[in-house]
């Protein structure tokens, strides 16, 4: 009679399987990285390249070049509108049918030149302390938002066992849950692939959970913004059926 001896690889993957895991769930303004990013950016463009002007006893570093204003413009506002407008699905395939038959239509009808060349004559022009302030604010705001306030309330998964932690409040709720249903919504192309780097590995997405509570009553809650959530869907799914 012989028997399997259990590698160290084999006994690692078993303690794994075990340990329960963490859901941290993000605001909206964990994207806010990208604001904070273009100002770093134009920023930095500003003081390599930027000239000085005189405005009344002051002397304002400003780049020339009125397309570094109009593009953070355009980069902060469309972080603030799609951040709250989500497309989702069919809405995402609509949206995307919208903007290419607007393009298209532009395309023939003006053409995309001459609307360059009246973006152009709106002179936006930031001066280097304008991208300071807010590069520094909206990295504060994203900072506490993504590192600080997402750890002060927390989802909790252990082996056959799903609740919520506040070690804000103290509080801690567990459940052992019945009918546990799990599943990830459908991603927001801009949001979630997009300003949550799914090209990089990582992006974002939304969890739904719901649970019958034994001895009556019922739970649902929906993890917003959570990093790469196929893989924590998965090892949800494994960790409550065990």
């Amino acid at each position: 009679m012989t028997t399997a001896a259990t590698t160290p690889a084999q006994s690692a993957a078993a303690v794994e399987t075990l340990k329960g895991i963490r859901i941290y769930e993000y605001s909206d303004l964990v994207y806010w990285w990208v604001i904070w990013f273009a100002a770093l950016v134009c920023g930095g463009s500003t003081y390599l390249f930027g000239e000085y002007i005189q405005i009344g006893d002051k002397s304002l570093k400003i780049h020339t070049n009125p397309w570094l204003g109009i593009a953070f413009l355009g980069v902060m506002f469309s972080v603030l509108i799609f951040t709250q407008l989500r497309a989702r699905g069919l809405h995402a395939v609509i949206f995307l049918m919208g903007v290419a038959i607007i393009g298209l239509t532009v395309h023939i009808m003006i053409g995309w030149s001459a609307i360059f060349d009246q973006i152009t004559l709106i002179k936006v022009h930031m001066n280097l302390a304008f991208y300071v302030v807010v590069g520094v604010v909206s990295f504060i705001i994203w900072f506490y938002t993504a590192i600080i306030h997402a750890r002060l309330t927390y989802g909790v998964v252990n082996p056959g066992e799903v609740g919520w932690h506040s070690p804000l409040t103290g509080q801690f709720e567990l459940y052992r849950p019945l009918n546990f249903h799990v599943s990830k919504r459908s991603d927001d192309i801009i949001v979630h692939k997009i300003l949550g780097l799914s090209f990089l590995g990582l992006g974002t997405g939304d969890i739904d959970v719901k649970f019958d509570v034994p001895g009556g009553g019922s739970q649902h809650h929906v993890f917003k913004n959570v990093w790469r959530p196929g893989s924590k869907v998965m090892r949800m799914e494994s960790l409550i059926e065990r």
